[in-house]
């Protein structure tokens, strides 16, 4: 690893060893690390002059391109506007997510890999595991900025809970083709409505590294966010005159519905993380979610006296919740606060590029969602499904590099003998009953 210029080596670093941010080092010596084998080429580093974590390796060959210049390569041949040796669906993919990010204002997907992410699903946990790994988000289960894990996070509760639910739900339809007994209706709507809302949301839960968030803050979220975004959803209805654009104008009126919810309940500068506003996002859409599917089936068996009809909507509506409500408000919540971060909602903060893109393209994700398309085996919607969680998923790798430059500062304050705000709490900032 020779060939580093001067200015580089001079740059102190800090680099990642599992979940703690260590430095400042220089580069010779962090080379001297990586050749004795101590660190991996992989290790993520970051300097004042290059705050974006990156593997170390891409650090070495940036150091050898500045000492030793490498010939250019060619430009690839190109067939009309796209290169040799690509399909035509391969430019489609590649453009709809340069487009995507571009919107977004997210970057390539670093070290993602969904088969990693989801690897822990199936390993087996006690049920003490399982309760401890629910209690955070109080003064003393919150960890401090330093334990905070920053890689891609592995959830596993979420699909125990879909399984649990599903298997209530399941139940409940089961006892009602037996005994056919109307006081079963409510609880079959009930369990079928929150099912698939309730188990994304925990899904979210798990991608909320810092852990500062309670499952009695979520609880508050859910149901007050559910009943006040349907509350100003209506009133939207009644005063805006959107009727030409048929169901599409839900995606207008709920998504700024679900955005007026998110703002009036959650307040203050406690939670200051991109994850934590994706979370709240994501409850308060999970509330909207489980009461707009409770209607729906309620419609159903008032107008058309069919409990199989009901059940056929509240299976799909819950099967298509993680692509729905719960992912749009999601985005909205994390892009509003990678804005915000530890401040309040201003007007220069709903004008900022970087959070109403994110807001206009929920809009619409859900307006295309509603358009009255030829229904082909809901691959319309599976594909929207997609769009808004690749957004989602670059919003977390933005989560996560902010958690890490927290922690690269904090490390860096505590070798200096600068104090610096590590802690987690702080006063409440959601209003709840």
């Amino acid at each position: 690893m020779t060939g580093m210029s001067n200015g580089n080596n001079a740059q102190e670093w800090h680099y990642l060893a599992g979940m703690e941010v260590r430095g400042p080092v220089s580069l010779e010596q962090l080379s001297g690390l990586i050749a004795a084998g101590t660190l991996p080429e992989t290790v993520l580093v970051s300097s004042k002059d290059a705050p974006q974590w990156r593997p170390a390796s891409s650090v070495v060959i940036t150091v050898r391109a500045v000492a030793v210049p490498e010939r250019p390569t060619p430009s690839p041949q190109l067939v009309g506007a796209r290169p040799v040796g690509t399909s035509l669906a391969e430019d489609l993919f590649y453009g709809i997510s340069d487009t995507l990010q571009t919107v977004a204002g997210t970057e390539k997907l670093e070290g993602f890999s969904l088969k990693e992410m989801f690897s822990q699903i199936f390993q087996r946990r006690t049920a003490a595991e399982m309760e401890e790994y629910l209690i955070v988000g109080t003064p003393r289960t919150t960890p401090p900025i330093s334990e905070v894990q920053t890689g891609w996070p592995r959830p596993w509760l979420f699909a125990r809970f879909l399984l649990y639910f599903g298997l209530i739900y399941f139940a409940f339809v089961f006892a009602y083709q037996q005994f056919h007994n109307a006081n079963l209706i409510p609880g079959l709507i009930l369990m079928g409505a929150f099912s698939g809302p309730m188990a994304t949301l925990i899904l979210f839960f798990e991608l909320n590294t810092p852990r500062n968030v309670s499952l009695y803050r979520l609880a508050v979220l859910v149901s007050l966010g559910g009943i006040v975004s349907l509350f100003i959803s209506l009133i939207g209805y009644g005063v805006t005159n959107l009727n030409w654009l048929g169901a599409s104008a839900a995606g207008i009126v709920e998504e700024l519905g679900k955005l007026a919810a998110l703002i009036l309940i959650v307040r203050g500068p406690r939670y200051k993380y991109i994850l934590n506003g994706m979370l709240f996002g994501a409850a308060v859409g999970a509330g909207f979610a489980a009461f707009e599917s409770a209607g729906y089936a309620f419609q159903v068996i008032a107008f058309y006296k069919s409990t199989t009809v009901m059940e056929r909507t509240i299976l799909l509506r819950g099967m298509l919740a993680p692509l729905m409500h719960v992912a749009w408000t999601a985005m909205v919540g994390a892009a509003l606060w990678r804005v915000k971060k530890d401040g309040y909602v201003t007007l220069q903060v709903l004008i900022d590029p970087r959070f109403y893109r994110v807001l206009l393209l929920a809009i619409f994700l859900h307006m295309f969602w509603n358009a009255p398309l030829p229904p082909n085996l809901y691959l319309k919607e599976f594909v929207l499904g997609a769009a808004a969680w690749f957004v989602i998923w670059g919003l977390v790798q933005q989560g996560l590099r902010q958690v890490r430059d927290e922690q690269r500062a904090v490390a860096a304050a505590a070798m200096s003998g600068t104090p610096a705000q590590a802690s987690q709490s702080g006063p409440s900032s959601i209003s709840a009953p």
